[in-house]
């Protein structure tokens, strides 16, 4: 970050660190108790005089300890630890220092000692020696390194228009002094030049993200991609690049940008789901995806590129964007047939690519459930799992793509099938998901356990008896509802969605019965005082095929159906609240036109407000 630290910034550290000992130097010469004075010393009978303080050594001592606190800062600061980049680490240069440092003292203190007084002016200078041992291997080895470093990358990196004019007049010089070199030999030379710049600018943005400040990450992306901008102009997240300036991208330079732009578009994301009222942000999260899309795919280099998974990320990334977040299609394109082109496009990408390929065909199955293609979306599954193998794939999913997007598929596909009438193919594929899927999902993912119960429990209380709502309610239980409890604060805000279900797991598993009086009535509250976020109702419905509403609707069903159980002032409240939450399932289900957003959710919604209505009917 050294260089994105301005020269006023440099200076006001330097000037922190040094006030403690400057405060105790002015102290030291100020104050007369601790001032130094001449003190004469009677040795072998004749007198000598030397500079003591009254003190004692303890001033001494204090500033020995300030003098050392910049150096223990450094030695933490360079502690290896999770997220910071090596490049930001120079433990082994302070190492070297410190050895360098050591050898120095071995050699004059010493020498110090066995001279003693008898040569005053080799004490001296053996003791100035000792003393610069301690600054001048560190000023060698990290300071001198650091400058001669960025005295010669400053000019590559243009960061914004002032550096970008420099480093062109650094090239035309270079050009001019250069002329036995061949155009593409300096061409050459420039591109690597400009790749070494946008891998340091990299490296910063990974450090600012890391210690939270997006808005200064996204600045270095913008800077970067400002490298390849050939017209002179900075980047603009709007206009983005040319149609000659894509073309005129190699192979490794279209790798950058790509990857540049899909970072870009999560950093933007990142910001968007923090505050949901930034428009701007929203919009150059799916500006930023897109474009590298297309990018990738217009120029002429792709062909060159030897690892064509740079890209997959970004079709991931559309895939969560469509599911999320609302947005406009380029070319005056439908969502329905952009979304269908992308899964298609990822699919053809990634053949023959294994794990890639499961991502892909999960995508693409996603993308045909969520336009109610729910046979085709089932084929697709079909094929996927001949390739999916949990025990290989899951994990490398998990790291690459954030979740296992193919066993949430598959877990979500047992309701379709238990919902089409298809009953003992979806509890069948239940088990197959219990015991050779779950197990192979880390126990820290709850959010993706979380995906993948739900569908499976539901479809297990749904057969209707006792012992498969129990066994329902045991495995979401201790998968999800105690890990989620003892995780606290720390638990993903998504994992608020796993009360309600609880809450009908256990009314079903109880065959109507009252559970645990403290439980129920904890329950009873919640449902009546709950305040769930807004993005509780969409997400779900992508999610689980359900409006978060209807779910909250059925656990009042469940809960006012235990009439003797609870209150009747209790039911009636709770027959009310599930009402109320079923006018808002009928906004999010129904469009304008009066069709049906998902069929699955509908079906369900329709079901919970027919026994709703019955029950609140008078007797």
């Amino acid at each position: 970050i050294r260089r994105a630290i301005t020269f006023a910034d440099s200076i006001f550290v330097v000037i922190v660190l040094l006030i403690p000992q400057l405060v105790l130097q002015i102290v030291n010469l100020s104050v007369p108790n601790v001032r130094m004075g001449s003190v004469e010393i009677l040795e072998y009978d004749e007198g000598r005089y030397i500079c003591e303080s009254r003190a004692g050594p303890y001033v001494l001592i204090v500033g020995i300890v300030l003098a050392a606190i910049p150096f223990v800062i450094s030695l933490i600061i360079n502690i290896e630890s999770k997220g910071v980049p090596d490049k930001f680490r120079e433990l082994d240069e302070i190492v070297a220092s410190m050895t360098s440092s050591f050898w120095m003292l071995l050699a004059t203190l010493p020498t110090v000692g066995m001279i003693g007084q008898t040569q005053p002016n080799a004490r001296a200078y053996l003791l100035a020696a000792s003393v610069l041992s301690f600054v001048l291997p560190l000023s060698y080895s990290i300071a001198q390194a650091r400058l001669q470093n960025v005295t010669m990358s400053t000019g590559h990196a243009r960061d914004d228009a002032k550096s970008k004019e420099k480093e062109r007049s650094s090239f035309q010089r270079q050009s001019s002094t250069l002329s036995d070199i061949s155009t593409s030999q300096r061409q050459s030379k420039r591109t690597s030049q400009i790749l070494k710049a946008a891998e340091e600018t990299a490296v910063m943005g990974k450090m600012f993200d890391t210690m939270g400040s997006k808005s200064k990450a996204v600045d270095m992306n913008r800077g970067i991609l400002t490298l390849f901008k050939v017209e002179g102009d900075d980047f603009s997240w709007e206009a983005g690049f040319t149609f000659s300036e894509i073309h005129s991208l190699g192979p490794k330079c279209l790798e950058v940008v790509v990857k540049t732009l899909i970072g870009s578009s999560k950093l933007w994301q990142r910001i968007f789901f923090s505050n949901p009222d930034d428009e701007e942000a929203k919009r150059r999260c799916v500006k930023c995806c897109m474009d590298a899309l297309d990018i990738f795919d217009k120029a002429p280099a792709k062909t060159q590129v030897s690892d064509r998974s740079v890209i997959y990320p970004g079709y991931s990334l559309m895939s969560n964007i469509a599911r999320t977040m609302t947005y406009v299609p380029p070319n005056n394109m439908s969502r329905e047939a952009f979304e269908l082109s992308l899964g298609e496009n990822f699919v053809k990408e990634t053949q023959y690519q294994q794990y890639h390929q499961c991502r892909a065909l999960a995508f693409q199955a996603d993308v045909m459930k969520r336009q109610g293609k729910y046979e085709d979306a089932l084929s697709v599954i079909d094929e996927m799992k001949t390739i999916y193998n949990p025990h290989l794939h899951s994990r490398v999913l998990m790291k690459e793509y954030v979740s296992d997007h193919c066993v949430e598929i598959i877990a979500a596909s047992t309701f379709w099938l238990h919902h089409y009438g298809r009953n003992d193919e979806a509890l069948q594929l239940c088990d197959q998901v219990l015991d050779t899927m779950l197990p192979e999902i880390a126990a820290t993912e709850l959010l993706t356990k979380l995906n993948v119960l739900i569908p499976i429990c539901r479809t297990l209380a749904n057969q209707r008896n006792t012992s498969n709502a129990k066994k329902a309610l045991e495995l979401y239980r201790t998968h999800v509802s105690d890990p989620v409890a003892l995780a606290g604060g720390k638990a993903h805000p998504a994992l608020g969605k796993r009360v309600p279900f609880m809450i009908i797991l256990k009314c079903y598993s109880s065959g109507g019965e009252a559970y645990d009086y403290d439980d129920l009535s904890t329950d009873v509250a919640y449902m009546l005082n709950r305040n769930d976020p807004a993005w509780f109702e969409t997400t779900c419905l992508t999610y689980i095929d359900a409006a978060w509403s209807t779910r909250c609707a059925e656990a009042c069903l469940c809960l006012a159906k235990m009439t003797g159980c609870i209150s009747h002032d209790e039911s009636s409240a709770l027959i009310k609240e599930g009402l109320k939450c079923l006018e808002e399932s009928a906004n999010t289900l129904e469009n304008e036109d009066g069709s049906v957003v998902n069929s699955l959710a509908h079906s369900y919604y329709s079901q919970i407000l027919s026994e709703l209505e019955n029950l609140s009917a008078p007797v």
